[in-house]
């Protein structure tokens, strides 16, 4: 395969991922903008939060510190000035699927571009009020939809690979960002660590991650920090943990291998870090520091995503800032 037809499939993958991701974490400010307040303090703003971990400070501007629900809604999902929003994001797959339309099948060109269309005709105003919630599903179905014709009718070669790749490592970013806005941005006391806030905050990020029901099935416990934090990092199970989404990148990796009949030279850096991961117990990331530990997190998966760029012939990708203001991620291709 080409190595530009392998990044524009990397690249929808990453998209409609991304798609899906942005909703969630307007999602979770959404459920969190609705909790009481008994600290009588004041959380930080939730809707400026969001931006943070979306990589969108830079692009909503200097008054993304006093986001309102409705320009920071208007900037994730519609901003054609904000390349990660969900509009931008939808429009780029289709691109990217209509320049190698060759290589996908019908099922999923037409979820593409029916969604694309979709997208053209919302607008800001349908997102307000109980509308949010309503968009917010009907993107998350989108995602759905086309994950579920990527796996019912796509042959299992290097280019399912490569989209699915694609996706994981997009996942990956986000779990690391949302968990991280949430301790480390939105928590504004130590003190706070255990109150209702607190515990009605990780509620709201499982709900948002689409883990609630999995994490009382699999944990059979209440919801605490270290409770939440050991499921979605550590949880092998869990399509959304971190360290699941390591393990399918590699297992992706092999199956290129396989494929290609050579090893890529980023399979011994994504070995790596899953045996990192899956020597850490949560007892040691909270030692480390929840906040560092997703820090390092987010800044692996973009050393993972430059070097599978570069065993594959990419082009290499920028940096986003994470919720501290340090450099993390890939930007958009």
């Amino acid at each position: 395969m080409l190595s530009r037809v392998a990044e524009n499939l990397f690249w929808i993958g990453r998209y409609i991922e991304r798609a899906e991701n942005v909703a969630r974490v307007v999602d979770a400010a959404r459920r969190m903008s609705s909790l009481p307040n008994e600290t009588g303090r004041g959380l930080t703003n939730e809707w400026s939060s969001i931006l943070v971990v979306a990589g969108a400070r830079e692009t909503f501007g200097p008054a993304y510190e006093r986001a309102d629900a409705g320009a920071a809604v208007d900037h994730l999902l519609f901003s054609e000035n904000n390349p990660s929003s969900v509009a931008r994001c939808i429009h780029a797959a289709r691109e990217n699927a209509r320049e190698v339309r060759f290589a996908i099948t019908r099922e999923c060109w037409e979820i593409l571009n029916t969604a694309w269309s979709e997208m053209r005709r919302l607008t800001p105003l349908d997102a307000t009020g109980a509308g949010l919630s309503d968009v917010i599903d009907w993107i998350k179905a989108q995602s759905a939809l086309f994950r579920g014709a990527l796996i019912g009718t796509m042959l299992r070669d290097d280019g399912y690979s490569f989209m699915r790749m694609g996706g994981s490592v997009e996942r990956f970013d986000y779990t690391a960002r949302m968990i991280d806005v949430k301790y480390h941005v939105l928590l504004p006391s130590l003190t706070d660590i255990g109150a209702h806030t607190d515990h009605y905050q990780w509620l709201s990020l499982l709900q948002a991650s689409a883990g609630y029901r999995a994490y009382v099935h699999v944990t059979k416990s209440e919801i605490t920090a270290r409770g939440v934090g050991e499921f979605l990092i550590l949880e092998k199970s869990f399509p959304r943990s971190l360290l699941y989404n390591t393990r399918r990148i590699a297992e992706h990796l092999r199956n290129l291998s396989s494929f290609y009949g050579r090893d890529a030279a980023c399979g011994g850096l994504v070995d790596g870090y899953i045996r990192e991961l899956e020597s850490k117990s949560i007892d040691d990331i909270f030692d480390q520091g929840l906040h560092e530990f997703l820090t390092d997190a987010i800044d692996r998966n973009y050393q993972i995503a430059n070097a599978l760029a570069n065993s594959y012939g990419f082009g290499s990708f920028e940096s986003v800032a994470t919720p501290d203001g340090s450099p993390a991620t890939d930007a958009v291709q």
